[in-house]
């Protein structure tokens, strides 16, 4: 995905870069499909937003976490859409946001 550019305050140009948020989510049930849910929430996520990898993390007492990198532009408020989103899954018990970083680019 090529970089976009914004125009600032002062007319500069700049390149906008992505960020990366690692979002544990953990499940109402042990019983829940978690990576139907990792399908699911990847096709709700707002369209600047994608998974770019998913795991599974176990807790305790045959209770897993899923937790999933996100990729999304530096933009105001994305990451709070993204938070909504996973928020609003029936099958979402909590989330964590466990880390948030700037993607590089190679």
């Amino acid at each position: 995905m090529p970089a976009r550019s914004v125009v600032s305050k002062d007319r500069r140009v700049m390149k906008m870069g992505e960020v990366i948020i690692g979002i544990k989510i953990y499940p109402k049930s042990t019983e829940t499909d978690l990576q139907g849910l990792a399908n699911s929430i990847g096709e709700a996520l707002p369209s600047q937003a994608r998974v770019s990898r998913s795991r599974i993390e176990p807790i305790a007492f045959g209770l897993n976490a899923l937790i999933l990198d996100i990729v999304v532009p530096e933009l105001e408020g994305i990451s709070d859409k993204v938070e909504e989103t996973i928020r609003s899954n029936a099958e979402v018990e909590n989330i964590e946001v466990v880390s948030q970083r700037r993607a590089l680019r190679i």
